[in-house]
Formats: C-alpha cells, structure tokens, sequence
C-alpha cells in the first residue's frame, strides 16, 4: 500500500514541477480540439461541444452547432428563396481558431455581402486539421444537401503533405484520381473514449504540459506518415520526375474534381488560399507552384497582395504567440479582398438587390 501510495505521489509531483516548468520555461498555448468520426469516414467537430481556447494573446470560446459547424444557429438543408448561400471548407484557419465568431472570416463575410445587398447565408463546414482530400468527401457527402451557390476551399501549404499523408485519394498508373482508403480518422477512437472522462477534458483545456506533449508528437507522428505514405512508381508511374511534383498533382486533381462536382450542382467553386507568415510585414503565397492556367481554372485566389499593402510592423495580421492564425484585422483584411474578388467574378450577381 506505500508503494502505491508513494508511486501516485511521485505521479503527480512529477506533473506538478512539469507543469511549472513548462507554464515558466515555455508557455504553451491551450488549444484543444473536439473532433469525432463523421459517417462519411472523415474528422468532423463534436455536435454542441463548447470549449475554450487560451493563448498569451487571446482567449475564446469555441462553440459547435448541433450540425458540427462553428455557429450559434443551426441550418436548415434547403435554402431561402432568392438568397445565396456560399459554403466554406477549410480546416482551423476558416473555423477562426483564436477569435472570437464575430471577429471570424465566415462571420465578417456573411456581414458585409448582406450589408451591401448580397442576401447571402455563409455555412462554415471547416474542421480543424482538415485537407483538400478530407473537404472533397464532405462536400459529397453532406455539403451538396445545403444546396450552395457558391464552394469555396480554403488552400493552405499545409494542404500538400495532408493530402498525401490521408491516403484517401492516389493518383494511379493511368493519371486518375482514385479513392485509395475508406476512412482517415486519425486518433480518434481513442479520443472519443478518452473524453468520456472529466480529467481528460480537463487536461486538454487546461495543462499546458499536455499540450505541449501532445502538439510534439501529432507533429513527429505528422512528418512520419507524410514520409512513408509518399507513393511508389508502380501506383503513380512516372509523375515523380522531380521533388514535390506528386503532391501537387494530387491537390490539382482534388481540387478539379471539387469544382467538377460543384459545378455539377450549380454551384460556383473557388479556392481561397491563406498565405504562410514569414514576419509582421513578409509573407509568403504557395500558389505559384501551380501553373497559371491551373489556378486560372480552378480560381484559386490569394490576398498576399492585401496583406503585404496593410502590412505594419506595429499591426499583427497573424497572431504571434498561438498557432498563428489570423487575427481580427487579419480576418476583416481576408473578408475585403474576398469580396472585392466575389465581385469581380460576378457570381452573386443574380442575388444583388437593386436599389
């Protein structure tokens, strides 16, 4: 009985003088995810999770709808006569990791096309961690049924190795995009029954030691996967002449068969790329890797201009001490440059309300 005693002692000192260290040596931000298994094979948020997310710069709170959407109402499949809906897939960028709903992209958007007389519903249906492979299954399975005018994808570098790392889709022999897994559901077994019980949510929203371990290894295991899961010749024949160019590849595919099967159900698609962050006044867009005619096609849109123009070194575009995601002026630069481009595009025209 003193062992165990003493070994539940050792525990939780050893936890404690952790804790303290890192809160001291290396403050970690808080910020838990509530992710569960969709039907379809593929991550979605926790139906009415609410949660809240601590970092040096901000604090909110996450709350989920009961369709595992970042909103305070719900949403029903058929659509308003006479109004636009335009549906985001993204993964924490487009959730508004680190603001609070008012202050995110889908809820700015929504604003101000209604105040400048677009009567448009913007649905969020990002997931945090999803990729291009993971947005395509959704929209097949569950997004089409809220009957979009207009898709919209988030693009992130991070797209890349996700969407290799998920084997959900290849591209085999004859240069087809295939459906190659069933499911990607990374952890989640375990993290469903882990949040049954009280102490683990505690931890997670709480103990910046565990987070730290956490995001340490999802990072480790993340690299791992990527590396092992790039395919070999006999399944994509010779389209790995050079480094990198299967990963690309494999985007342009799902993101062609995004719009194929959107403009298949009237709807407009779009890709809206998220810049990387060098400093408060450098950035870096990753759509130059794909061809002209490529992003022409697939009107892939970025704002790297827009933020390098209000770029101040006094101004932060990105939150610094998170997990960089944008913060409110960041999301209200993003929601200008997307309208002035929605605009341009003339997709909304039909909704406008002369006046």
């Amino acid at each position: 009985m003193k062992k165990l005693l003493y070994a539940i002692f050792l525990v939780c000192y050893c936890f404690v003088f952790g804790e303290m260290f890192v809160r001291v040596f290396n403050p970690t931000p808080l910020m838990p995810r509530y992710v569960t298994a969709a039907p379809y094979g593929v991550r979605m948020n926790v139906p009415n999770a609410q949660y809240w997310q601590t970092t040096p710069e901000t604090q909110v709170q996450i709350r989920i709808n009961a369709q595992g959407m970042r909103s305070d109402k719900e949403y029903p499949f058929k659509k308003a006569e006479k109004e636009c809906r335009i549906l985001l897939y993204g993964d924490s960028f487009f959730m508004g990791y680190e603001v609070d709903l008012k202050d995110s992209f889908t809820y700015l958007l929504e604003q101000k096309l209604n105040a400048e007389g677009y009567p448009c519903e913007v649905i969020n249906l990002a997931v945090s961690g999803f990729g291009t492979a993971e947005m395509l299954i959704a929209l097949q399975n569950e997004g089409l049924k809220y009957q979009p005018d207009v898709v919209i994808f988030q693009w992130h570098s991070t797209d890349l190795t996700d969407n290799v790392r998920s084997m959900l889709f290849k591209i085999n022999a004859e240069n087809q995009l295939v459906r190659f897994k069933a499911n990607y559901l990374p952890a989640i077994k375990i993290r469903d029954w882990l949040s049954q019980f009280t102490v683990y949510r505690w931890l997670i929203e709480n103990s910046q030691l565990y987070s730290a371990i956490r995001e340490a290894a999802a990072k480790r295991i993340k690299a791992i996967l990527a590396s092992i899961r790039q395919p070999n010749k006999a399944i994509t024949g010779k389209v790995k002449k050079r480094k990198n160019v299967y990963p690309r590849r494999l985007s342009v595919s799902l993101l062609q068969e995004a719009k194929r099967i959107s403009n298949g159900n009237n709807a407009q698609f779009g890709a809206l790329e998220i810049p990387d962050r060098i400093s408060r006044t450098k950035f870096v867009s990753h759509l130059s890797k794909f061809e002209p005619e490529v992003r022409k096609q697939l009107n892939m849109f970025t704002p790297i201009s827009n933020f390098v123009e209000a770029a101040n070194p006094e101004v932060k575009i990105y939150f610094e001490k998170g997990h960089s995601h944008l913060t409110p002026y960041g999301n209200s630069l993003l929601t200008e440059y997307f309208i002035s481009e929605l605009k341009a595009t003339n997709w909304l025209k039909d909704f406008r309300i002369k006046k």
